[in-house]
């Protein structure tokens, strides 16, 4: 299999770790350049990794390039992937895929209308700890599923202090941070049907206490919302909740638990690619309870434990090469947009929101493939 050619658009600090694997870690893929807004910054990225330093103009109209990487904040999505489509480009971003659903939606139709792959981040459910879990499910572990629950927390206060897109519209607490543990649930669940949500912003004046960028005591105001809550109905019926927290503390101690009618799976933390998945049994009886099946964490049978950012890109590559459909694929990410717009549209109209928009569960994988 010949690699792919990539071009990287964005160097920020996520860039280090996608460029790094796609050249030590998967051989589908070459990073051949990449570009930003600032040249400097662009330079220095290419001496970094001994790549080509790129404009935009550059890079776009590059015939042998295969793959864009987008790696630009949120809100230059749009704009970035539109155009890398409409120059021929396959493309894979990060997260979030678009501001909203209506934005994704048109980068996914004109993708289809040019015959282009489209993927988007996160592309944690491809480590060994969503596919093992994926697996106790499909072998029915734990049985029926009637029911599941998210609960992540982030301590934010910090994270607002140099991380500026984080105060902005589109980078709220579920679409920033949410999106890891949904795209988990919809690789296990598919899609959803229905949702009903609360939006807080908690204290939305502050003030900058750290002397990073030299603004300590400066006032800043919070454009989005830091806790989001939600009631969702899968389109199997199933009926689970969501609760994602940005005023919390740091360490982010993640809470997700599918419950079924043979036992409960608690996943390891969404926002990384390895980590332990524990199964607990179920009971009926005391007997059962004090000499029944013990606790026990699932073997692993899958690779990519390890911090695998760009394995969407890879699989993408690899999918290219072998006519099959890449697994992180943008319309998983435009129904999840479609969810996270709702829950504001629920709160907002204080009433259920249902959902349109579809996508096929990605293909498990069975644990031997390299990409």
């Amino acid at each position: 299999m010949t690699a792919k050619r990539v071009g990287i658009v964005g160097v920020g600090l996520i860039s280090d770790i996608f460029i790094k694997n796609m050249i030590e870690m998967f051989t589908s893929t070459q990073v051949v350049g990449c570009t930003a807004r600032n040249w400097e910054h662009i330079k220095a990225k290419a001496e970094q990794f001994n790549i080509a330093a790129m404009t935009m103009d550059e890079m776009f109209e590059d015939s042998s390039i295969d793959i864009i990487v987008n790696l630009t904040p949120a809100a230059a999505h749009h704009e970035i992937i539109k155009r890398a489509l409409t120059n021929g480009k396959h493309v894979y971003t990060e997260k979030s895929l678009a501001l909203n659903y209506a934005q994704a939606d048109e980068l996914i139709k004109l993708a289809d209308a040019k015959g282009l792959l489209l993927g988007s981040a996160p592309d944690t459910f491809l480590g060994s700890g969503v596919q093992t879990a994926i697996r106790a499910v499909n072998d029915g572990l734990i049985g029926d599923i009637t029911g599941y629950s998210i609960v992540l927390n982030r301590g934010l206060e910090l994270l607002y202090e140099f991380m500026d897109f984080l105060i902005k519209p589109g980078a709220g607490i579920g679409y920033d941070f949410g999106v890891y543990a949904l795209t988990a649930l919809f690789s296990i669940l598919g899609p959803a049907d229905e949702v009903c949500g609360f939006l807080q912003t908690n204290r939305p004046l502050r003030e900058y206490k750290t002397s990073l960028k030299n603004r300590a005591g400066e006032q800043y105001e919070i454009e989005n919302e830091n806790i989001m809550a939600a009631a969702i109905k899968m389109r199997n019926g199933i009926l689970g909740t969501l609760m994602c927290k940005g005023v919390a503390v740091f360490p982010e101690i993640p809470y997700l638990s599918l419950q079924g009618t043979r036992g409960i799976l608690y996943l390891p933390d969404p926002n990384e690619f390895g980590g332990d998945v524990i199964y607990q049994p179920g009971a009926m009886t005391p007997r059962q309870i004090r000499g029944g099946e013990q606790e026990r964490i699932l073997e692993n049978h899958h690779r990519y434990s390890e911090d695998s950012r760009g394995i969407g890109v890879a699989d993408m590559a690899t999918s290219l090469s072998e006519g099959r459909p890449h697994r992180a694929n943008a319309t998983i990410q435009r129904h999840l947009l479609e969810l996270l717009d709702g829950i504001v549209s629920s709160y907002n109209s204080k009433s259920y929101s249902k959902l349109t928009s579809d996508f096929v569960r990605p293909t498990p994988l069975t644990g031997d493939e390299v990409f």
